[in-house]
């Protein structure tokens, strides 16, 4: 019998909902004026926001505290700015890395002028004394890369995570080993999966602890499904 590892499922249409005219934000975790007693932070894991943005509009984000943050375009270009001057596009198929102190503040862009954006965001708590570090982007490409998870951030033993990205068939499984059993953060894209024995739909997302290595069966065509390793 499968071991059943202890977990947390964040369902999607339970998740903070925040809406304006130019925003629709999906918060798995405590953000803003969204509060449930159960979604406060996994590890260091604070924010993972799945956020739409109208076009010609833009949205300022806070860093509580000093973290890294993750923005990861899923349809069309964010251009991002920060408060030293730095200005970053970031594509469909392209990871922005970078590390915010406590308090500072950032600008997402949407520069469409009709057009919606959606983007997944994420805030890594890290208090550590860490010297400045730049900015990074990533680039990735699934294509001819089916059914295999996708190491996101190569590389870098600077970071305290490993994020992944897969594109799946249905019925095809794929294994996970984690690092002395790190905390482990999944979020379903698109389709559905069964995961450690959990069944997640599209936007799922699921938190575990204590083990050593996860399973994951895409249960529809073209799956897409990211993980997110914390290894401190």
């Amino acid at each position: 019998m499968e071991k059943i590892s202890p977990g947390q499922i964040h369902l999607a249409d339970q998740r903070g909902y925040t809406k304006s005219n130019t925003l629709r934000r999906y918060s798995s975790f405590n953000y803003g004026d969204y509060f449930n007693q159960y979604r406060t932070p996994f590890g260091r894991l604070e924010v993972w926001n799945d956020e739409m943005l109208a076009g010609g509009s833009s949205i300022t984000v806070a860093a509580k505290n000093s973290c890294w943050f993750v923005l990861i375009p899923v349809t069309g270009e964010v251009l991002l700015k920060r408060l030293n001057g730095d200005i970053r596009l970031i594509d469909v198929g392209e990871i922005f890395v970078g590390y915010a102190v406590a308090g500072e503040t950032l600008e997402l862009v949407n520069l469409y002028k009709s057009d919606w954006i959606n983007y997944i965001y994420l805030q890594l708590k890290d208090n550590r004394d860490i010297k400045v570090l730049p900015d990074e982007v990533f680039m990735f490409d699934y294509g001819g890369r089916q059914n295999e998870l996708i190491d996101l951030v190569p590389g870098c033993k600077k970071h305290p995570f490993r994020l992944h990205l897969g594109v799946f068939d249905g019925r095809v499984d794929a294994l996970y080993p984690l690092q002395n059993k790190s905390l482990f953060y999944a979020f379903v894209l698109a389709g559905a999966f069964e995961m450690q024995g959990r069944l997640m739909h599209e936007r799922d997302g699921l938190a575990l602890w204590e083990l050593e290595e996860a399973d994951l069966e895409a249960l529809s065509n073209n799956a897409v499904i990211v993980i997110l390793e914390m290894l401190q």
